[in-house]
């Protein structure tokens, strides 16, 4: 039985014999559909169908065509071979051109904006480092794009709206720590101890809130307290009306909180609590 007179760098298996314009013909088909037989058939198509190959859905269960062989009979394997051995160095020198003019396309880019691209990778690496919390969701975004290699025009676009998604989180946080906060928490404020008793729980809440409140797990601050919270905890101390926006934000999740905190800050500890407060607690550092 005549087997495929070329392999094209995979095997061939005989898959019967099957009617092909009006004859009984043995069919073979190949276990993949490589680049080299791509190549040929592309490029020197006259040549390889002359010689019985082609493409079939005949005699395989994958999607799709793949390669096959029709004996048709005897086949020039000289001729057969020149033509496609041509049409695969061809083929391959054509890619490795084209390889060539992006690289050096990309190597362009990549130096005309490497001014512009340097300080927004810089700025994007520091609010990662200081507040990552303004990310929230779109921290493993920033963390891989200011690890990626070289940037182009691309990667400057999604830097730009990293930083801006994440500034804007930070004004927003601002706005509305601006505003005025309920006068019975702003009153609650006016004591030093329980002003530093609220920097203390925000620190806590904040070092609870690992993912930055992206899951509802019941640890560190909501998505609506999130921004605010950790804006809070930054801060070295807090004056009054900042204490009072803290003291409102902890009464939301104060069932987190020791009750040593809550009763300075609340004047009781809080019922119906979920779990106790873990051993290894954040200190209080009041």
């Amino acid at each position: 039985m005549n087997r495929p007179p070329l392999k094209f760098g995979t095997e061939w298996s005989h898959a019967g014999t099957f009617k092909r314009y009006g004859n009984e013909l043995t069919l073979w088909v190949a276990d993949a559909a490589t680049q080299e037989f791509s190549d040929a058939y592309k490029g020197a198509p006259k040549s390889l169908i002359d010689a019985g190959y082609s493409w079939t859905d005949k005699g395989h269960r994958k999607s799709g065509l793949m390669p096959c062989w029709w004996d048709l009979g005897p086949v020039d394997l000289c001729a057969l071979a020149n033509a496609a051995d041509r049409a695969i160095r061809e083929a391959a020198a054509a890619r490795a051109e084209k390889a060539r003019i992006s690289e050096e396309r990309l190597a362009r880019e990549v130096a005309e904006v490497a001014p512009k691209a340097a300080p927004i990778r810089a700025e994007l690496a520091a609010m990662i480092e200081s507040r990552p919390w303004a990310l929230g969701r779109q921290l493993s975004e920033a963390r891989e794009l200011v690890a990626q290699g070289d940037w182009t025009r691309p990667a400057i676009w999604q830097g730009e709206r990293l930083l801006g998604n994440a500034k804007g989180n930070v004004e927003r946080a601002a706005e509305r720590l601006a505003k005025t906060p309920p006068a019975v928490w702003f009153a609650r404020a006016g004591d030093k101890d329980d002003r530093a008793g609220a920097l203390s729980a925000c620190r806590i809440l904040s070092a609870l809130d690992s993912d930055w409140a992206a899951v509802q797990n019941g640890k560190g601050w909501s998505q609506v307290s999130c921004w605010m919270g950790h804006t809070l905890s930054e801060r070295d101390v807090l004056d009054q009306k900042e204490a009072a926006h803290a003291i409102g934000l902890l009464h939301q999740h104060r069932r987190q909180l020791p009750d040593e905190l809550c009763i300075l800050i609340f004047g009781s500890a809080p019922t119906r609590r979920r779990r106790p407060a873990a051993s290894d607690a954040p200190s209080l550092g009041l």
